[in-house]
């Protein structure tokens, strides 16, 4: 039995898949421990975790990070370079801003340790380390209580010998992460800060997963990574910064799944759970990027491009010093949650908002048993309309448009700002929340398809299920195209890559994909070509890729900057079978008032198969979520289950 567990900041989603099919579940998160609340789904589900391949999406690292609350990490560098962390690029979020606001430094000065030795641009040693240095480490960090190290030399991704002598010096009980390993490439503060934020998080995610480990004792412990593969509980702790965005790339797998089956390859994802909101673009596949970063510092890793923001259904409503009504990006969590939830809430939140307007029903379980307060929703909405006039109800409405405008912000970035128009592409909504704004969210953008897939409330944990083991690999080494043995060099790269893989997943029938970052000399960004065994049919690549990307070619020498290669074990893509069609017409098992539309129709989505249509205003109903289909929209049940929405008229 193959069990998808994701860990989000309000529920944890399960989704099981055996002889009998898929089953869904949710259980509160629980923060303090989120492995209590995969105890008390597995035992919900009347399972055995000895017989089950649990594949997990965690909160661990990246809540480490957005709170930082990792553990005292030792920065060690060359001698001169102590200042890296604190200085960065430089980059300014705000470019014309006279006083901008200082961001928080990630370490201390006092811990960042400057070493003898130093390496050129070739790799070739000009300065050796120091012996008695390295001899003093042991002293050093037992006295300042570190329980991790992070080791980042220049030039160390050609030359790892001086990271490894000061390896072997260390004691035997820290964290250790060398920056070789974690980011072979260059651009020294991008490997510094991600070598860094992997020692810094390393030591809570290896305790997290023995703990899980221990506890449950399953018969395989997988867990999602950010580049959208999965790998076993051992690497994922010696690898941890790899998880920053663990649980939203489970559902951009299962995206991508779904858009290869319905023959939609154009794609915005739109992932609204408890406690934030996920979107993404994807055409024909999901994009990754190195470019990445979280709270401010960047993660230089392969991760798949999403866009997070902290909106939610778990977003709280609250007014600015200059009396204005914001939501966000502070969440209720699971503790205390929402007002609704009855659990000591007293900030409304978009949750509460929906209650209030009836878009969820008031007799409404969440997660199929837990009933919610709309007497206390109704109440919080009350007391925050009161300064502007408002009713509860109008509060509530204005409450959802501030998030729904958040959240089309989030979508104009991945696909407007990157040249894209939205009525290209189908918005596929998923997460517990995604369903009661999908349809205002499309017409936002002038979208007129919506798509919510089976099992939309759990989508990311289905998406654990449908990961492939996989790691990435990379090596940087500036390679001039026009170099006559350009291609013999980049091949001796791909055979030690492909080496390396090798032994981090022995036992393993691996396939490989390979890219290089190529760019014009001079540059300093570049774009990942597909490496083709003709050189210039990857110029011919790069060229065309850099016209569609900027609108121009320069007259320039190209060249390479790093080979990159994913290692893979293949496995069948998810698909859903074809169910069978409708034999009779769904009647509305009940009706409630939904602020604006009056008198609205239920329908159980169990209920609803293949081939039936209705049009909107409709409340559809399912264990993991609710879907809000307002006037002016119809849907259809595709073979699979999915539901198809179609917007029919101007809205």
């Amino acid at each position: 039995m193959f069990l998808g567990v994701d860990t989000g900041g309000t529920f944890t989603d399960f989704v099981l898949f055996d002889r009998s099919g898929l089953r869904f579940h949710k259980e509160l998160s629980t923060p303090d421990d989120p492995s209590r609340a995969i105890e008390q789904g597995i035992a919900s589900l009347g399972l055995h975790a000895a017989e089950l391949h649990l594949i997990h999406g965690s909160t661990v690292a990246t809540n480490a990070i957005l709170e930082r609350k990792g553990v005292k990490t030792l920065f060690i560098t060359n001698r001169g370079l102590e200042d890296l962390l604190i200085i960065g690029r430089q980059t300014r979020p705000e470019l014309y801003s006279l006083t901008p606001v200082p961001s928080e430094p990630w370490i201390s000065r006092c811990d960042a340790l400057g070493l003898s030795g130093h390496l050129d641009c070739d790799g070739r040693e000009i300065e050796a380390t120091q012996q008695q240095e390295i001899a003093g480490l042991a002293d050093l960090i037992a006295k300042g209580d570190y329980r991790a190290v992070a080791v980042c030399q220049l030039f160390s991704f050609l030359n790892a010998g001086h990271e490894q002598q000061i390896a072997a010096a260390l004691p035997d009980d820290v964290f250790i992460s060398l920056s070789h390993q974690v980011l072979a490439e260059y651009r020294e503060y991008e490997r510094s800060a991600t070598t860094f934020l992997n020692a810094y998080v390393g030591p809570l995610v290896q305790r997290y997963l023995k703990r899980i480990r221990d506890t449950l004792r399953p018969k395989h412990l997988f867990v999602m990574h950010s580049a959208g593969g999965v790998m076993d509980a051992e690497a994922a702790g010696a690898q941890a910064v790899k998880l920053a965005l663990s649980g939203p790339a489970g559902g951009l797998v299962a995206a991508e799944a779904i858009g290869r089956q319905l023959g939609e390859t154009n794609l915005l994802t739109f992932d609204m759970g408890g406690t934030s909101t996920d979107v993404a673009l994807i055409q024909g596949k999901v994009a990754k990027t190195t470019a990445s970063g979280i709270a401010g510092i960047p993660i230089a890793i392969p991760m798949l491009d999403i866009h997070t923001i902290g909106a939610g259904g778990g977003s709280l409503a609250w007014i600015d010093v200059a009396g204005l009504p914001q939501v966000g990006p502070e969440s209720a969590g699971a503790r205390p949650g929402p007002v609704c939830y009855g659990s000591g809430g007293v900030t409304p939140a978009v949750t509460d908002a929906n209650l209030v307007l009836g878009r969820i029903p008031s007799d409404a379980l969440l997660a199929g048993r837990m009933p919610l307060d709309r007497d206390a929703a109704m109440a919080a909405f009350e007391r925050y309309g009161k300064p502007f006039g408002l009713s509860a109800e109008e509060a509530a409405d204005a409450v959802v448009r501030i998030a729904e405008e958040h959240m089309a912000g989030a979508l104009r970035v991945v696909s407007v700002e990157r040249g894209h128009n939205p009525d290209d592409f189908s918005l596929l909504c998923f997460g517990g929340a995604g369903g009661l704004h999908a349809c205002s969210l499309a017409e936002k953008l002038g979208m007129h398809r919506v798509i919510v897939p089976l099992a939309s409330g759990a989508f990311s944990a289905l998406g654990m299920l449908a990961g492939r083991q996989q790691s990435d690999y990379s090596r940087s080494r500036r390679i001039a195209v026009n170099d006559e043995n350009a291609m013999s060099q980049l091949s001796g790269m791909f055979d030690e890559l492909e080496q390396e893989a090798a032994d981090g997943m022995a036992g393993l029938n691996l396939s490989y994909e390979s890219a290089v970052d190529m760019r014009y000399a001079g540059q300093g960004f570049h774009l990942t070509i597909p490496f083709e065994s003709d050189m210039q049919t990857m110029v011919k690549a790069f060229e065309a890729e850099h016209l569609r990307s900027y609108g121009h070619c320069l007259e320039r020498p190209i060249e390479i900057m790093t080979a990159r290669l994913t290692a893979f074990v293949e496995r069948p893509a998810l698909s859903f079978p074809e169910l069978r069609g409708c034999a009779e017409p769904v009647e509305s098992s009940a009706f409630s008032s939904v602020y604006g539309a009056g008198e609205v129709g239920h329908l159980q989505r169990s209920e609803l198969r293949p081939g039936y249509r209705s049009s909107g205003p409709l409340l559809i109903i399912e264990e993991t979520s609710t879907l809000w289909l307002p006037q002016g929209w119809s849907m259809q049940v595709s073979a699979q289950g999915h539901l198809l929405l179609e917007r029919s008229s101007v809205c």
